[in-house]
This record gives C-alpha cells, sequence and structure tokens, in this order.
C-alpha cells in the first residue's frame, strides 16, 4: 500500500503556478471572475498568487486563505513598481504570469523583462474602462506590448475584434474565454410568492429590473424613455426596479418626477441581495450603449430571466436573440419599449425565453465550464512541464 501511495505521490504532475496581476479587487465584473478562477480552480493542479498593484480591494475578503495576496501601493508615476512587481516573479517563479486590461499591462512586461522570467505571459481584455476612449498613444503602446506578451486573449469575440481593429494586432492572435455565473447562487427560486413579499414587491407586479451603474454608458435615461412608453401602453402593474448607484441618480430622478411615474421607477440604490432580486423579478432589461462581457446579463440567464438588452459588444454573443430574450438597436428608445412591451404582454413566451436563458447559462457559461476552459488554457499556455507529458 505504502508503495503504491509512493508510485502515485512520484507520478502525480507539478502544481501550474499562475501570478494574477491586478490593479485590485475592488467590486466588479472583472474582478469577480478572478475571485472566482482564484478558489475554482482546483488546487491539486494549480498553485496561484495575486498581485494587486494599487490597493486591496473589498473583494479580497472572499479569496480563500490558501492564496497569498500581495499588494503593491502603486503610485503616480511609480517607476520602482516594476522592482518590485519583478522582485514577487523572481520569488514565486510562475509558469504563467496573467495580467488583465490596460492598466496592468506596460508595468507587468517590464517587470516580466526584469525578472528574466521564462513563465509565459499572458494579457486579457475585458472591456473599455474609459467607454470609447482610446487614445492613439494607447493604441501604438498596445502595439508594442502585444510583441512582448506571449498570448492573448479576450471574454468575447466582439471586444477581440474591436480591440484588434483598433491596434491593428492581428485578430487571429487573441483566444476567446468567456466568463462565467455560479448557476447555483443565481437560479430560479422554489419559494418565489414569499421572496417578493419580503423584497417589499406585490403579488401582482410584474417586475422588470435592470442591475448597473448609474451612469451615461449604461443608458438609463434611454431606459427611463422606454418605461414611460410601456407604462403609458399596459393596464398590468408593471415596476421597474433598478439596482445601483451613479453620478446619474440626481438627474434621472428628476427625470422620474417630471414624468410622474415615481411610484412605478424605483432606484433603490446599490444591494448586497441581487440574487434575490433576480430570483424575484419578472425581465431583466440592460440598456447598455456599451458593453464587453456582461455578468449582469449572466446572472439574469442563471435566474431564469428573459434578457432585453442593446446588440452591443458580446450581447449577442449572450443572448439567444428571439429564443433566450430579445435584443434591439442602441439608441433607439422606441424599440426598447417595444421589445420590453412585448414581453409584458405575453406571458408564455415570457416564460419560455426564461428557461431557456437559463439553460443557454448552464450549458455554456456556467462557472464550471469557465473554469474548464480557463484550466485548459492554462495548462496549454505553458511549455510541457516534467512529469505533465502525458497528462497532455
Amino acid at each position: 500500500m505504502n508503495a503504491l501511495s509512493d508510485t502515485a505521490h512520484v507520478l502525480a504532475p507539478p502544481a501550474v503556478r499562475v501570478l494574477q496581476v491586478v490593479h485590485g479587487l475592488p467590486r466588479g465584473g472583472l474582478e469577480n471572475g478572478v475571485v472566482n478562477l482564484l478558489n475554482g480552480l482546483p488546487r491539486t493542479e494549480f498553485q496561484q498568487r495575486v498581485a494587486c498593484l494599487d490597493n486591496r480591494g473589498d473583494m479580497a475578503d472572499r479569496v480563500s486563505p490558501q492564496v497569498p495576496i500581495d499588494v503593491l501601493d502603486r503610485r503616480r508615476h511609480d517607476l520602482g513598481l516594476p522592482l518590485r512587481l519583478a522582485r514577487l516573479i523572481r520569488d514565486f517563479r510562475p509558469h504563467v504570469v496573467h495580467c488583465r486590461n490596460w492598466n496592468t499591462w506596460a508595468d507587468t512586461v517590464l517587470a516580466h523583462r526584469l525578472a528574466r522570467c521564462h513563465g509565459t505571459l499572458v494579457w486579457s481584455f475585458h472591456g473599455f474602462a474609459d467607454g470609447h476612449w482610446f487614445p492613439r498613444r494607447r493604441r501604438l503602446a498596445s502595439r508594442a506590448l502585444s510583441l512582448a506578451t506571449d498570448r492573448l486573449f479576450a471574454v468575447c469575440r466582439d471586444a477581440a475584434e474591436r480591440f484588434a481593429v483598433l491596434t491593428d494586432i492581428p485578430p487571429e492572435r487573441f483566444d476567446v474565454l468567456y466568463n462565467g455565473v455560479d448557476c447555483r447562487r443565481f437560479a430560479p427560486c422554489e419559494h418565489r410568492a414569499g421572496l417578493r413579499r419580503a423584497l417589499g414587491l406585490a403579488d401582482d407586479e410584474l417586475v422588470i429590473l435592470s442591475v448597473a451603474s448609474l451612469t451615461p454608458v449604461k443608458g438609463h435615461a434611454r431606459l427611463l424613455e422606454a418605461a414611460a412608453q410601456v407604462l403609458a401602453g399596459t393596464r398590468r402593474r408593471v415596476r421597474f426596479l433598478w439596482l445601483g448607484e451613479g453620478a446619474e441618480r440626481a438627474r434621472l430622478e428628476a427625470r422620474i418626477r417630471a414624468l410622474q411615474i415615481d411610484e412605478r421607477v424605483n432606484l433603490p440604490g446599490g444591494s448586497d441581495r441581487v440574487p434575490q432580486h433576480l430570483a424575484a423579478a419578472d425581465l431583466f432589461v440592460l440598456p447598455s450603449e456599451l458593453e464587453g462581457m456582461s455578468n449582469a446579463i449572466l446572472e439574469a440567464m442563471a435566474s431564469g430571466l428573459p434578457v432585453v438588452a442593446h446588440a452591443v459588444g458580446g450581447n449577442p454573443e449572450l443572448v439567444d436573440h428571439e429564443h433566450s430574450g430579445l435584443l434591439c438597436p442602441a439608441g433607439d428608445a422606441n424599440a426598447l419599449a417595444a421589445a420590453i412591451g412585448r414581453l409584458v404582454r405575453n406571458d408564455a413566451e415570457r416564460a419560455a425565453m426564461g428557461a431557456a436563458a437559463r439553460r443557454r447559462a448552464e450549458q455554456i457559461f456556467s462557472l464550471d465550464a469557465m473554469l474548464m476552459r480557463y484550466a485548459d488554457f492554462y495548462r496549454h499556455a505553458v511549455p510541457v512541464l516534467p512529469g505533465r507529458a502525458a497528462a497532455r
């Protein structure tokens, strides 16, 4: 028995060491995905460590204590940061160094060179943090940084193609790794009536939910125009519920009062009960003018909600138009109102689309599927490790 155990121990392939480089771990979609990776990849196969360039962030508290988190306290024009990151790389000796979005790329490339690291350098694009703003100098720098980076990927095909065109990086250099959603945490609720009452929602209300920051790019002003049309065109008791906080709140609230729909359109702010609100809602709407890979849409789909969204960014890759939801042109409040109104009027169609959305989330966009995609990507991003050749 001991001999067999010793043999199994000797034959066990070594863990792939992955250094995750992020600006920090505040609340956000990108950061949520990183935390899911840190906690979800099997520790027998992957040894992970996190470098937060700026600060730690609230979501770091969700990371398993077995995963070290190093905070490098980046300052403005911090010329010492690449040296501090290089020391961390030399200490950890990662097989993969994975940095995300523009604000980690340049420092990580330089640190990777300074550390003389033989590990594979990966950069992933998760979307434009600054909307459409991407100055020419950043485009030129991205092209140069891509030449010093071994592997590139984006979280949806649209993001990969847009970034490739913008920077003149060959699009074939980009892989696509979709995000995933925890289909156990976000799921339809068996005791929906009780949940709705606990959230202050009436039994006869049809609840149209949106979860997004109250910023211009998220399109709430356009949704407000559509909501006014929907409310004027139906006798049903409809409630629009927008979870989120942001600079647009005062302007939106003033417009809601001016339209005299403040009893039907509510902005309760941010919430730590998003899964419960999704399970209690009837329809999900995301009116963003710009999107990458929307975690909010994934969470709504997993919760069994049909989705109405603009056909921008990665939304058409998530929502199967006419089957799991409806897509409409960005900037067209009439089209948005028509799509919402259609599902307000048709209970059977709304339920069928919600069930299809749940199946699509489970089959393609589940957290387990995402973890499998990342595990496979990391395994094949590095040269064959001793003892791992047979496994590959």
